[in-house]
Parts: structure tokens; C-alpha cells; sequence
């Protein structure tokens, strides 16, 4: 027993000595193992420092260069050079706070709006490098191609159709006055609804980027109602007849040639000339017929006609003037009326041959349209039209002016223009007849097309 006693100490010790030494190791460890680890992580923070930091300049530079690129593109396939673009900074490069207006002329390129839909719009850099001006609108274009006809090397067409109503209501006497105060004969009260359709397609071509070139070929069709009161003697008494017809108006063709360009300060001229073919039935010679039961109170004719009977040239100027959203236009035309021989130019009985010369004409207009968003517009338009008096000169007879046959006719037109794609338009217009000669009502709508 004394011997185990003694074995168990010497036991407990070696193993104590054997534990301890390692303990001393890993204390003696621990610092050195602590600082290699707070060495690493800092290593691992100036590592992602430096990447975050690289990190930020990459997006920086693919900001810039997307910038770049942009403004690249902007000019299309010819990019400004560097000393370009160094004098544009110099000389447009104003710090301010407010909106500054574009100039398109900057770039070199004097533009109107009224070049055809598919060329590219361009767009000038103004004020520094993140102000630019706007590009034209589609609505803007297609409001310009209406007023000054669409330039450029292209080929368009356009379907015209419109409805013309006039109401004209007259007094005829029929006899004489007798001591100045008392009529003798019979009175009826006359009137006239008259409606034209119209079908009109056109064709044009771009020759230039001045110069294009439209044809047009007119289809009517016209109804004509007329009313005469105190039939038969009577008071109460009225008669009514209808007469209906269709055939081919008067065929034209155009030339216009772009004067001037638009630019800041000076806004887009157009001349244009055009003529004018007596594809339809003309007026003259035409007989009218006694309506049975009216005892000579309404007498309408024999048919209708669906030209003039002449050929006619015009020579115009237009101009117009963008102020974004605003689009200001005007014009001048002068008509010209040929004289003509017709075989019969009298409404008796029988053929009367003789010379006509219709009344020359001169129309001015001028209207604003204002663009709503970048696919529709708005339009107010006003036209008038003085038309000379037409004279006759039957056959060995001296020449005799038609009383009555001069006319002044003045319109004011509401209107809008829809771009229902890239290359087709449709444009709508009402039109208020202002004086006696004009057409009560006048509504329209035109789809052009770009090829």
C-alpha cells in the first residue's frame, strides 16, 4: 500500500509537467497568430478599396463614352472633329439657368422643316454639352409638306377627298313696275342646294432637294337641288327638281422650287407655278329645260358641268417660318385664264359659237398650325380669292362682260394633322364660307403617303 502511495505523486507530476509545457507554447503563440490575422485584413481592405475605387472609374469612363457616342450619333454618319468641336465649346458653351433657343444654321445645314419624313432631323448642341435642341416633329414635318410640298429624292402619292355644300336662295321678278310703286308680274323665290364630291388622288416627285414635281386627276360627283316657290301662279305653290352627275374635273400639273431655305432669321420660301387642263366638261353652251307645272318659274339645265372649259396656269409664292411649337405660313397666288373658242356659248336654242374669257383670279392666305405632341397638330387657315368678271364675244359681235360672274370667296379653315406612321400622314380640315360666293361648308381629308 506505501508503495502505490508513493506512485500516484510522482504519476500526477510527469503528467502535470507533460500538460504544462504545451499551455506555455500556445500562450507564448497567441500574439504572434493575432497579428498576422489583423495584417491580412487589412491587406483585404486596401484591396477592396482599390477595387471599389477602380470600380468607380470604370463606370465613369462607360458614362463618357456612352455620352460620346450619343453625341456621335447625333450627326449621323459625319462626326464633328475635335477642333470642331473645340470652337463649338468656345462659342456655345454658356453657363446659365435658363432655356436657351436653338440654332439650326450652326451646323451648317439650312434646314426646313418641310423636307420629306424620312430624312434624318438634325439636332444642334446649344449651351454646353447636355443642352440640345429639339428635332422637328413628325407632326411639324408633315404640317410643312401641306404648305410648301415635300423635297427630297422621293416618291409620293396622296388621296384627296372632300365635300363642298353651297345654299344659295334668290328672288325673280318677272314683269315691270307700274307709277314706281306697284309691280306687276310674277315673283318666285328660287334656291339652290348644291353638293360636289370630290375624289382627288395626286402623285409627286422629289427631283432635288429644290425641286419637286405633283400631278393631280380630280373625279366629281355633283348634285344639284333646285327649289322655286310660287309655282303655278300660286303663292303657296312650289316645285322641286333634282339633278345628279359624275365625270372628270380639270387635271393639273405643278412644278415648286424652294427659293430660300429656312434658317434662324429667315424663314422657308417656296415658288410654284402650275397648270391647269380642260379635262372636264365645261359650262358653256349648256340649255335648261322649263320644270313641267312651274308656268316658267323654275327652269334648270340640261346637265352639269365638271370643269371650267379653259386652260389656266398660276404662279405663287409661299413662306413659312417655324417658332417651335408654332408653324407660321402664308401665301400669294395669281390665276390666269386662257381664252377659248367654243362652239356654242349661249343657253337658247341653237348653236351660238363664240370666244370665252373666264376672269383671272388672286388668292391669298396665310394661317398657323401648332403642334400638340409629336404626332398631331393643329391648323387655323385663312384664304380669299377675288375672281375678275368673265367676258363672251359671240361670233361678228363685240365682246360683253356676264354680269354677276365676279366673285369674291373667303374661307376660314380648322384643321388637323395626324402622323400615323413614319411615311403616312392623315389631314382633316373644315372650312367656313365667309361671304355670299363662298361654299357654306367645306370639309376635306387627305392621306399622304411617302414611298
Amino acid at each position: 500500500m506505501r508503495k502505490k502511495v508513493k506512485i500516484y505523486p510522482t504519476a500526477l507530476a510527469v503528467s502535470g509537467l507533460i500538460l504544462g509545457i504545451p499551455a506555455t507554447a500556445s500562450a507564448q503563440e497567441r500574439p504572434t497568430q493575432e497579428s498576422e490575422t489583423d495584417a491580412e485584413i487589412a491587406y483585404l481592405r486596401n484591396q477592396l478599396t482599390e477595387l471599389q475605387a477602380r470600380e468607380a472609374e470604370a463606370r465613369q469612363r462607360a458614362e463618357a463614352l456612352e455620352t460620346r457616342l450619343s453625341r456621335l450619333e447625333q450627326f449621323g454618319s459625319n462626326p464633328i472633329s475635335e477642333g470642331e468641336a473645340e470652337d463649338i465649346r468656345g462659342r456655345f458653351a454658356i453657363e446659365q439657368s435658363f432655356a436657351q433657343p436653338s440654332d439650326r444654321s450652326f451646323i451648317g445645314v439650312n434646314r426646313a422643316i418641310g423636307i420629306q419624313a424620312n430624312q434624318e432631323a438634325d439636332q444642334s448642341a446649344v449651351g454646353g454639352g447636355d443642352r440640345k435642341a429639339p428635332a422637328p416633329t413628325l407632326a411639324q414635318e408633315d404640317v410643312t409638306r401641306q404648305q410648301q410640298g415635300a423635297f427630297g429624292r422621293r416618291l409620293g402619292a396622296e388621296l384627296g377627298m372632300s365635300y363642298t355644300h353651297f345654299d344659295n336662295a334668290r328672288i325673280n321678278l318677272d314683269g315691270f313696275l307700274a307709277l314706281d310703286a306697284i309691280f306687276l308680274g310674277s315673283i318666285s323665290i328660287d334656291r339652290i342646294n348644291a353638293d360636289i364630291f370630290t375624289l382627288e388622288p395626286s402623285i409627286d416627285l422629289g427631283l432635288t432637294d429644290r425641286l419637286f414635281v405633283d400631278a393631280s386627276f380630280p373625279l366629281l360627283s355633283r348634285i344639284s337641288n333646285f327649289q322655286s316657290g310660287g309655282a303655278g301662279g300660286s303663292a303657296a305653290g312650289l316645285a322641286e327638281t333634282t339633278i345628279r352627275g359624275a365625270g372628270i374635273g380639270d387635271a393639273s400639273i405643278g412644278l415648286s422650287y424652294r427659293l430660300l431655305p429656312e434658317s434662324l432669321s429667315t424663314p422657308d420660301v417656296v415658288f410654284n407655278t402650275r397648270v391647269k387642263f380642260p379635262t372636264g366638261r365645261h359650262p358653256f353652251g349648256i340649255g335648261f329645260t322649263e320644270v313641267v307645272g312651274t308656268e316658267g318659274n323654275l327652269s334648270v339645265p340640261d346637265r352639269l358641268s365638271f370643269g371650267t372649259g379653259v386652260y389656266g396656269a398660276s404662279l405663287g409664292l409661299s413662306a413659312l417660318k417655324t417658332l417651335d411649337p408654332l408653324v407660321v405660313f402664308g401665301s400669294f397666288t395669281y390665276f390666269h385664264n386662257f381664252s377659248r373658242n367654243f362652239d356654242d356659248i349661249d343657253e337658247i336654242p341653237g348653236d351660238q359659237p363664240g370666244r370665252v374669257k373666264i376672269g383671272n383670279a388672286y388668292q391669298l392666305g396665310a394661317g398657323l398650325a401648332f403642334a400638340l405632341n409629336d404626332k398631331s397638330s393643329i391648323s387655323m387657315s385663312y384664304t380669299q380669292r377675288i375672281v375678275e368678271r368673265t367676258s363672251l364675244t359671240p361670233e361678228n359681235r363685240d365682246q360683253r362682260t356676264v354680269v354677276g360672274s365676279q366673285a369674291n370667296v373667303a374661307l376660314m379653315n380648322i384643321g388637323a394633322t395626324f402622323s400615323l406612321e413614319k411615311n403616312l400622314s392623315l389631314v382633316a380640315n373644315v372650312g367656313v364660307g365667309l361671304t355670299d360666293d363662298s361654299p357654306d361648308m367645306a370639309i376635306s381629308v387627305r392621306i399622304p403617303f411617302r414611298f
